[in-house]
């Protein structure tokens, strides 16, 4: 009766550990997904940044459901032990997370000193479009830094169309894509 009441609570605790990191992936998909909508997406002022990145919260959430998965399976399917069960789903579970995280979190960050390139703060600035902003679409920017001219790819903070020669103001900027407002008045130089 307790080997019984032992393998009862270890599908439980399994199938815990499998909706969490289901739960996990779910967070990061929908993050992703929202990130593609348009409009204003910045986080408040005094909100902190998240305390997992969307690619770090994919790979954890990947390694605890495959973890959950291949515990149950083990033990129901395979009828082996639940130590067995449960080395065999750490260990699987932590070998997927590892490699989810070395392809989505270490490869993008190797290249650290071009992302200090790509993100700069253009917040404010006043651009040139020219090349059209299609409602919930890529278009292109222009703008002096310095002495510098640069060229964004712009999208429109309120999903709308913004035509070329429209003076706009950048909102933000992520990875070389402008998130840009058009200018009401088209009075002043463009920064």
């Amino acid at each position: 009766m307790n080997a019984i009441s032992a393998n009862i609570a270890l599908v439980i605790v399994f199938a815990g550990v499998l909706i969490m990191g289901l739960a996990l992936i779910a967070r990061a998909i929908i993050s992703l997904l929202r990130s593609f909508t348009p409009g204003r997406q910045s986080r408040p002022a005094a909100a902190s940044p998240p305390l997992l990145s969307r690619a770090a919260g994919y790979s954890l959430g990947l390694g605890a459901a495959v973890l959950g998965a291949v515990g149950l399976i083990a033990l129901l399917l395979f009828d082996v032990a639940p130590e067995t069960s449960v080395l065999v789903g750490l260990g699987t579970g932590l070998v997927v997370a590892l490699i989810a995280l070395i392809l989505l979190v270490y490869w993008p960050s190797r290249g650290e000193v071009e992302k200090a390139l790509l993100d700069f703060d253009a917040t404010g600035h006043r651009a040139q479009v020219v090349i059209d902003i299609p409602p919930n679409g890529l278009g292109e920017i222009t703008f002096r830094d310095g002495q510098e001219r640069v060229n964004l790819g712009a999208r429109s903070a309120a999903g709308l169309p913004i035509g070329k020669g429209t003076t706009v103001v950048i909102e933000r900027v992520t990875r070389r894509v402008a998130v840009v407002s058009p200018l009401d008045d088209d009075s002043g130089p463009v920064k």
